[in-house]
């Protein structure tokens, strides 16, 4: 876990007031979230609270509303980098410094695992720079190594969640949002992936933000956690605050007010 220092540290992306709907369904209703340089952030509330849509939302794959119902003005809602208002695009996002691992061990499963690092560096231009990237994430990863000629189909699911972190690295983000990524992995497998995000974090100082449900495994990893429920944030806290605070059974148990 990272030090209290942390709080002196630059807000680096920020939602404010933001809501989006699907289908006339609110999936975030007005919610406000900021991370820190250098820190990791859980979002945790039950299926449907609005967890993914706030990493979504904040890489241009869910579209948020142009104006809040409760009467912010429109200079104070929306996504922010470093305090500035963007119109979050996917592929304007990741030049700033962003990138989105999605849940599912999504990776090219015809592609070999270094293509698929390639294809993670694609808006790299110098071809030099991306083969030191390549290499400092292999570092990180050094399972992956003999893997690299394999397609990626072949490996487990354990390895190729691995293939996907270690892509989103290969822009050297400043901040990496990850969409549960112990999603159909056996719990060495988990325990493995979250050691993983740790040394990523620690080694690399990267920001992390975790939408998960293995709350065992996440929280003493983590700075800061959100707790969604209904598309509202209903607490924000240190992680172990947030376990004696009550919250979690009010929200699963639905005797949240």
């Amino acid at each position: 876990m990272n030090s209290p220092s942390n709080n002196s540290k630059e807000i680096l992306l920020e939602l404010k007031n933001v809501s989006v709907a699907y289908g006339g369904v609110k999936a975030l209703d007005n919610a406000s979230v900021y991370f820190r340089e250098g820190e990791v952030v859980a979002l945790m509330g039950p299926n449907g609270a609005g967890k993914s849509t706030v990493l979504k939302a904040a890489f241009g794959l869910a579209p948020v509303d142009g104006e809040s119902e409760s009467g912010h003005a429109a200079h104070a809602h929306g996504v922010f980098w470093r305090s500035n208002k963007v119109n979050p695009v996917p592929h304007h996002m990741v030049p700033l410094g962003i990138t989105f691992v999605p849940q599912g061990k999504r990776v090219f499963g015809r592609l070999t695992v270094r293509e698929n690092l390639e294809i993670g560096g694609i808006s790299l231009k110098d071809k030099t720079v991306l083969k030191e990237r390549i290499e400092e994430v292999l570092n990180l990863f050094p399972a992956l190594r003999a893997k690299l000629n394999q397609k990626s189909r072949e490996l487990s699911g354990g390895q190729q969640q691995m293939v996907a972190i270690a892509r989103g690295l290969i822009t050297d983000p400043k901040i990496l949002l990850l969409d549960e990524p112990s999603l159909g992995l056996a719990p060495k497998v988990v325990k493995e992936v979250f050691e993983k995000i740790r040394e990523v974090n620690q080694k690399r100082g990267t920001a992390i933000v975790v939408v998960e449900h293995n709350l065992k495994s996440l929280l003493p990893i983590v700075d800061r956690a959100y707790v969604l429920d209904k598309g509202k944030i209903v607490a924000e806290g240190k992680g172990d605050h947030i376990v004696t605070s009550g919250i979690f059974q009010k929200v699963f148990l639905g005797a949240l007010e």
